[in-house]
């Protein structure tokens, strides 16, 4: 597994940090292993407000992105979670603006930002 998933237990949220490297091949299948976990802790923990700093390296398929979140249900992710993402930069911005758009359009609550202030204000608005 080329990535690490930490997390903590706050009394309004669950904070994830997730670091590593995308590999080519099995972006798709890592991508569902790291969300499955995410959301196995979330009904365990009963958080539903997740905030999560994301800083991997390496780039998904558009088709890898759309499928990730098309099938999101399958792994465990509910509408009722709202996820506040912080990236580390502009480009993995930019990268992952395209599954921020397709999870709202499916009715899910994601927003990428570049800032933890931002970021955590919008999770608790």
């Amino acid at each position: 597994m080329p990535y690490t998933l930490d997390h903590r237990v706050l009394p309004k949220y669950l904070e994830v940090h997730i670091k590593g490297n995308i590999v080519p091949g099995k972006e798709l299948k890592e991508a569902m292993e790291r969300w499955s976990e995410v959301a196995q802790l979330c009904k365990v923990k009963e958080r539903n407000l997740i905030l999560v700093f994301m800083d991997l390296e390496g780039r998904h398929s558009t088709s890898s992105k759309f499928n990730l979140v098309d099938t999101a249900s399958t792994y465990g992710w509910q509408p009722d979670y709202k996820l506040s993402i912080v990236v580390k930069n502009e480009e993995q911005y930019q990268h992952l603006s395209f599954t921020e758009t397709v999870m709202n359009n499916l009715g899910y609550e994601m927003k990428l930002f570049l800032s933890k202030r931002e970021a955590k204000k919008w999770l608790f608005d």
